[in-house]
């Protein structure tokens, strides 16, 4: 690993203590059923797990704090640009590393940890050469591209993709945070060259509804003819364009596409995408779409996504919102389970597995969304391969998956339970945000707290017996207990049970929730 820069040379065996600048860690590992792991021994190997990212910015302060002290750094070949200080990776990196080691305190569990800078493919491609070469255990790549894919698992960032996990890697990919504002859509010309699209003017809404004076946004229009190899450029050409609601010109994007696999005219890309960025006041906005070169066929399909805050697009697509390389077969995709922004796609059956996301830090900002999450997923999973590094990418998604029931699985009938939903012949659930501390482990399980005719109780879909193996039933509607000082207990139906007790049942014969839970392809929550 030539071009690796060291930054510590102490080994990581050394290491005492950690401090992690998360504030609601040890609920994370509790629920999900790390703590197990940090008493025991490690019965195989310290495990070579890589981090990439377009952002480390500070991590130089962390290695020996919140990072493992013999973290090393990648550079890659292409100097990111100086104004450029994103401190994603860095996060990602310490959430992986408080998961997997305790903050540092299981030292059994520290992994050999390098950081990848991807800004850019050429970075990306170098990443992927040096974890071939240097043979990697565990990526944690938890970005997505808005181009470079069709939508299909394809295209020459899922190629590389493919390189690192022939190899042997287990690739962990976050879903993404587009399932409110993509929009897909196969390309149906109109009059003056005009892309047919949803709404007024034959073109797709977004409002900024900002609480502050603006919405910075990112606003990338791809169709699906990228190739394996990037070298290979497109002759199909479409134009962005953004208006205001009254169809003023704010930005357009016009690049010319070309096959030319030596293109580097300006004004001139040889990939099938266009990209606006601006600054949007409040109120109400336009895209719009033109086909310059109008040689599209049936078979063809563009995508519009927008990365950006307060940004609300009314007619955005549903359960097709995966971005590539989340869309690889070979990877292990993650989404988020409390984030309505996670991205997932029904045809392709993704993401494979679904976690918690809610970080906080020490000044009680919150963030979510499915990085995190993959995050959290990728340390489990690290702790499996470094018992066993040769579990392979479907040993690993069933191991963790063990506990997971079918949805659809039904329990007693109500009149067993002894009461009843206070919706329509459905439970209405609570959304309490956060919930209780001691509940939290069974809503990672797939609870939801709902109302019923004897107050609020947690609804989930396996026999909730199953939450402890020191729990038995006399009779059939025993009740299953969550404590709210820990733990569970059986009593009889219709006793009294302690004061902030909340009985776990299981959905009955005759009736589930009145909000549908959004599809998430074949997502199974994850748990250790």
């Amino acid at each position: 690993m030539k071009s690796i820069l060291w930054l510590n040379v102490f080994l990581s065996c050394c290491v005492v203590y950690g401090s992690s600048p998360f504030e609601n860690m040890s609920e994370i590992k509790k629920s999900l059923g790390f703590s197990k792991f940090y008493s025991r021994e490690n019965s195989g190997r310290r495990l070579k797990v890589a981090v990439l990212d377009k952002g480390f910015y500070g991590y130089e302060k962390e290695i020996g704090n919140s990072l493992p002290a013999n973290t090393h750094y990648f550079p890659g070949p292409v100097t990111n640009p100086d104004n450029i200080k994103v401190e994603h990776g860095l996060r990602m990196a310490q959430i992986l590393t408080s998961m997997m080691t305790d903050d540092l305190k299981s030292k059994q569990w520290i992994p050999e940890l390098t950081l990848y800078n991807v800004f850019g493919f050429s970075n990306f491609k170098a990443a992927v050469d040096d974890l071939i070469a240097n043979q990697f255990d565990l990526v944690l790549y938890s970005e997505v591209w808005e181009y470079g894919g069709n939508h299909d698992g394809a295209g020459f960032i899922n190629n590389q993709v493919n390189r690192a996990t022939s190899s042997g890697i287990t690739w962990v990919n976050a879903a993404g945070n587009f399932a409110l504002t993509s929009y897909n859509s196969a390309i149906k010309t109109i009059t003056d060259d005009w892309v047919q699209l949803p709404d007024q003017n034959k073109g797709l809404t977004i409002r900024c509804e900002s609480k502050k004076d603006k919405c910075p946004v990112k606003i990338v229009l791809s169709w699906n003819d990228f190739k394996d190899d990037v070298e290979l450029g497109t002759n199909k050409d479409l134009d962005l364009a953004l208006t205001d609601d009254l169809l003023n010109i704010v930005e357009t994007s016009s690049l010319k596409q070309s096959n030319d696999a030596k293109e580097n005219r300006p004004g001139y890309s040889k990939y099938p995408r266009e990209i606006i960025s601006a600054e949007l006041k409040k109120g109400t906005y336009l895209i719009r779409v033109k086909n310059r070169s109008k040689n599209f066929e049936d078979q063809d399909r563009l995508r519009i996504t927008i990365d950006g805050d307060s940004i609300v697009m009314p007619s955005h697509s549903k359960d097709e919102t995966i971005l590539n390389p989340a869309d690889n077969k070979t990877a292990i995709t993650v989404g988020a389970s409390d984030s309505d922004r996670s991205s997932s796609s029904l045809t392709l059956g993704k993401p494979d597995l679904l976690s918690p996301s809610s970080i906080k830090l020490s000044d009680d900002t919150e963030f979510r969304g499915s990085s995190n999450s993959a995050a959290i997923v990728a340390a489990g999973l690290g702790l499996l391969k470094s018992e066993d590094p040769k579990l392979t990418r479907k040993e690993l998604i069933k191991a963790v998956n063990l506990q997971v029931e079918d949805s659809d699985q039904r329990g007693l009938s109500l009149n067993f339970l002894g009461f009843w939903p206070t919706g329509p012949g459905c439970f209405v659930d609570m959304n309490i945000n956060p919930p209780p501390e001691f509940l939290r482990e069974v809503i990672a399980k797939g609870g939801v707290l709902v109302e019923t005719s004897a107050a609020g109780r947690v609804m989930v879909p396996f026999d909730p017996i199953k939450m402890a193996t020191y729990l038995n039933r006399v009779f059939i509607n025993d009740m299953i207990v969550a404590l709210p000082q820990g733990g569970y207990a059986v009593y009889p139906r219709n006793s009294m049970v302690p004061q902030g007790a909340t009985e776990i049942f299981q959905r009955p014969l005759e009736a589930g929730l009145c909000k549908i839970q959004p599809k998430t392809g074949n997502g199974k929550n994850f748990h250790l």
